[in-house]
């Protein structure tokens, strides 16, 4: 009996060890991603296998990535909220919901900013050629999304509040099919739509987001692989400011690379990097600026709940 004992505690200990192994082997840092330009630095670094690279360098060969593609940011909070994803990028306002509904993610870094990327525009041929002009006409943008909160900017720069127009929720390609057919009189749009309409000539600009808001993408990981795995995390870091730093430094071959994902000419992307920042600090005006986005988000019973900033925020050491 102690011998069958013995033999029994050998074999557990055996497929303990041999499971560990293989655990370990089959690890996997699963990365959320959007096919957009903001995301341009992740994207570079996906196609290029530099995550990959990276955590081969720290030693982490077994370690395995699975990127996971989204359409906006809150499927991401839900693949986050459900721990089916590790790290991601997304807008500001998604982001700032999402923690503030109780995902246990910290923001780690940006990985773009663009205020002349996001803009108010209407149809060439339209009457209006001032913002002061839209009032009592309909004006499209993304409710909930991070050019809701920019549309109030824009219109309050104008003296205006959102209860002066008709407020139409679209999503981004809803809205520039409405404005080409007049169904609507103005939209905050932004790439690729805005720059494809804008490069053709369609549209013309009344404002942009530049000096009102930043159209920040944050970086967000589980506080689970923070914990966990933070050479994982730093791997990802490293792996898109090696992706930034093409995209500044060789921005045609990126626009290249890239355009088939965009739906986009090489051209119009260009034209969209250079409206673009990629992996910015996050310095004190980001942090006052998510403040602000926090207070605009709890005025407009999009959260309920209080966020501090300065705690969601977890910057790896050195940045």
């Amino acid at each position: 009996m102690k011998g069958l004992f013995r033999s029994l505690l050998a074999l557990v200990a055996f497929v303990l060890l041999f499971g560990a192994r293989v655990s370990h082997a089959a690890d996997t840092l699963r990365v959320g991603f959007m096919p957009f330009v903001p995301y341009s630095a992740s994207l570079i670094a996906k196609q290029n296998g530099w995550i990959e690279e990276e955590l081969r360098r720290a030693g982490q060969a077994d370690v395995s990535v699975k990127w996971v593609q989204f359409a906006g940011g809150p499927p991401v909070n839900e693949a986050m909220a459900s721990h089916n994803i590790d790290i991601a990028a997304l807008g500001d306002t998604p982001a700032l919901v999402g923690h503030a509904s109780g995902i246990d993610d910290r923001m780690i870094g940006l990985s773009y900013k663009g205020g002349q990327a996001q803009a108010l525009v209407v149809r060439s041929d339209s009457p209006v050629h001032d913002v002061r002009e839209l009032k009592g006409k309909k004006v499209a943008t993304l409710r909930g999304g991070n050019v809701h909160e920019l549309l109030v900017l824009i219109l309050a720069s104008a003296g205006l509040k959102l209860t002066d127009v008709q407020f139409v929720n679209l999503g981004l390609e809803d809205m520039g099919a409405a404005l080409l057919k007049g169904d609507i009189d103005a939209a905050l749009v932004w790439d690729p739509v805005f720059v494809r309409l804008d490069t053709t000539g369609k549209v013309r600009v009344l404002k942009t987001g530049e000096g009102l808001k930043s159209n920040l993408n944050p970086i967000i990981a589980s506080a689970e692989i923070l914990k966990q795995h933070p050479q994982y995390v730093q791997a990802y870091l490293r792996a898109i400011e090696r992706g930034a730093a093409f995209l500044r430094q060789q921005p045609q071959a990126a626009a290249k690379q890239l355009a088939p994902v965009f739906g986009l000419t090489p051209e119009q992307t260009q034209v969209a990097f250079t409206r673009s920042v990629w992996v910015p600090p996050v310095d004190a005006a980001v942090r006052a600026e998510l403040k602000r986005s926090v207070t605009f988000l709890l005025d407009n019973r999009l959260i309920r709940n209080p966020l501090d900033i300065d705690s969601f925020i977890d910057l790896p050491k050195g940045q």
